[in-house]
């Protein structure tokens, strides 16, 4: 099984109106509860972490709100989801209020999961505001076009400048086989 597991949430979109968020927030929670509450009971479970959603969009009472819940419960960590806002600007000022609710008691152990964002300047402005890890299909949908990600941007390996580079280092500190 997965090391850790994702209780079933709402994604509504970035444009909801408030009354339907505050109701999708409050199915979100009431969803991932009882999955806690039936992750609890199987002491086999107990082999695999479970990470709660926290949600609100970008509306700071209510994502405030899924926190102060959210951390009231015994999570083996957060995960930030649900709309996360729309670009970069939006998500970047959102983990600036954000991010440091997660630092208050013993809310500060655990891992901050960020769901969904990989982009590299979303990755960097995560990290910089204390996202621990994060989880995207990015990376993947770029190297299915032949685009590798590296710490000095972005190679295009099917470019044909690349056509002779068989056995040639990606990344010089990288010890493993290209």
């Amino acid at each position: 099984g997965a090391d850790v597991i994702i209780p079933l949430d709402e994604l509504p979109p970035h444009h909801i109106d408030r009354d339907l968020l505050a109701e999708s927030v409050a199915r979100s929670h009431r969803w991932e509860a009882r999955s806690l509450q039936e992750h609890l009971k199987d002491s086999r479970e107990r082999q695999q972490a479970i990470f709660c959603v926290v949600h609100g969009g970008t509306d700071v009472e209510l994502r405030t709100k899924s926190i102060d819940y959210l951390t009231t419960l015994p999570w083996d960590g957060y995960a930030i989801g649900g709309s996360l806002g729309n670009g970069r600007d939006e998500l970047r000022e959102l983990l600036d209020w954000m991010m440091p609710l997660f630092s208050i008691g013993e809310r500060s152990s655990k891992c901050r999961h960020l769901l969904g964002i990989a982009d590299v300047e979303s990755v960097h402005n995560a990290v910089e505001r204390g996202v621990d890890t994060m989880d995207s299909s990015y990376p993947t949908k770029l190297a299915r076009c032949g685009t590798l990600m590296t710490k000095n941007g972005l190679i295009r390996i099917k470019q044909g400048k690349h056509s002779k580079s068989h056995g040639v280092k990606i990344d010089e500190d990288c010890g493993c086989d290209t």
